[in-house]
């Protein structure tokens, strides 16, 4: 892990899950001074486990069961938009479900992490997992200031609005004005 910092709070949400019922299936060590948390497995993680309800940023996998598809959209739904959605599945139809009616950074079908290293995708979140897109072209479009810069040419019109007003722009000027009313 990256400091002790923050291989203390991957460990809390590990030994949080685990005290309010989750089943440690593989992993769970963790010693923050040692920046090491094992690659841990969990399954049955309640949902007020706080692993439920924070972006993890570590090695740990909470794998839930389902039944209906429709019952883990109503729950990714429930939360805030992830900055990724993976999905394992070799259903056309329950992958093209889940895209359709969930919102997150970005999804990655049947690979982990994938999207973030292809140069070519934008990878970014949405609301709390972050705005904007880094990566690539979307990247330097994201982090770039495009600056409008217009110059006129030799022949401008708009020049006879333009002070000083002398006797010969007024004259210009009367005449645009009733050739322009006039038509």
């Amino acid at each position: 892990m990256i400091n002790p910092r923050h291989a203390a709070r991957v460990g809390e949400l590990i030994d949080d899950a685990v005290a309010k019922g989750a089943r440690l299936v593989a992993g769970g060590r963790h010693d923050a001074d040692a920046r090491y948390v094992a690659p841990t497995v969990l399954t049955d993680v309640p949902a007020q486990a706080r692993l439920s309800s924070e972006e993890i940023f570590g090695p740990v996998l909470p794998i839930e069961a389902y039944d209906l598809i429709d019952a883990v959209i109503d729950r990714i739904n429930a939360a805030p938009k992830p900055l990724a959605l993976y999905l394992w599945s070799r259903n056309r139809a329950t992958s093209s479900k889940v895209a359709a009616r969930t919102s997150s950074g970005g999804i990655c079908l049947n690979h982990c992490v994938q999207q973030y290293v292809h140069g070519g995708l934008p990878f970014g979140g949405v609301n709390n997992s972050g705005i904007g897109n880094a990566h690539g072209f979307f990247g330097f479009k994201a982090f770039s200031h495009e600056r409008a810069f217009l110059k006129s040419g030799p022949l401008m019109a708009l020049r006879l609005f333009f002070p000083p007003y002398t006797a010969r722009s007024r004259k210009l000027s009367h005449a645009l004005l009733r050739l322009l009313t006039w038509i």
